[in-house]
């Protein structure tokens, strides 16, 4: 299991929400955040919906969704550039045959993705996915001047293998995925205490008001009780 996927789990349930707090579109990046309102947006469930699931969504005409939709938020209309930034992402297209379905040749096949972090009702999983980065050749070339470095069996870079190079940028980008999860969390969190304590003073305020009221009602009643009091000594005297 790898570790985004493990803070997933890790992370405390929530309600479903199709907005992205103000925190978190600070750290998504905009590709994922307009990838999100669109498959949200009701308007283009004919052309692109979630799963039933709503942990994979289907592009079920990609031709007439190139047209329509994407003309809309990107600027081009092109699906295979589409379908390229979902695999920078790290979007996985499942199979047709997968799902038992039969389709013919004069039917357009959906395509059907889906990721670990993009599920509906959970926008704040977005600071989750990172973008593939591009292979580099900059860690063989430090091991080959490694080997020529007199000082390389000190440092021990010579012995790491470049398996456990990549391991480690792999939980580099990890921790880094987490912090941007975090603060987003702790903007949430700042925000709900605003709220809470507006609450509280608005309910203190309340309070003071029906005390004053009660108060008022009190003195009314008094002076009532005293007004009908005489009277009723007056009718006997």
């Amino acid at each position: 299991m790898s570790l985004d996927t493990q803070v997933a789990l890790a992370r405390p349930p929530r309600g479903e929400s199709t907005h992205l707090s103000r925190a978190a579109r600070q750290v998504v990046p905009p590709f994922l955040q307009k990838l999100y309102e669109i498959v949200n947006d009701p308007a283009n469930e004919e052309l692109i919906r979630w799963s039933d699931n709503g942990d994979s969504f289907y592009v079920l005409n990609h031709e007439k969704f190139a047209r329509e939709v994407l003309g809309r938020w990107f600027k081009h209309q092109k699906f295979a550039s589409f379908v390229r930034q979902l695999n920078m992402y790290g979007f996985h297209k499942i199979p047709h045959l997968q799902q038992g379905v039969l389709k013919s040749d004069t039917d357009t096949e959906p395509w059907h993705f889906e990721h670990p972090n993009f599920h509906r009702g959970q926008p704040d999983l977005l600071c989750l996915i990172q973008r593939k980065k591009q292979p580099s050749h900059n860690s063989e070339d430090a091991a080959a001047l490694d080997v020529n470095d007199p000082n390389a069996a000190t440092n021990g870079l010579t012995s790491v293998p470049p398996g456990h190079l990549l391991d480690v940028n792999s939980l580099v980008n990890g921790i880094a995925a987490i912090k941007r999860h975090q603060q987003a969390i702790s903007a949430d969190l700042s925000t709900l205490k605003q709220s809470n304590d507006a609450l509280w003073k608005e309910a203190v305020a309340a309070r003071q008001r029906h005390a004053k009221h009660q108060d008022t009602i009190n003195r009314i009643l008094k002076f009532l009780a005293g007004v009908f009091g005489h009277t009723d000594e007056s009718g006997h005297s």
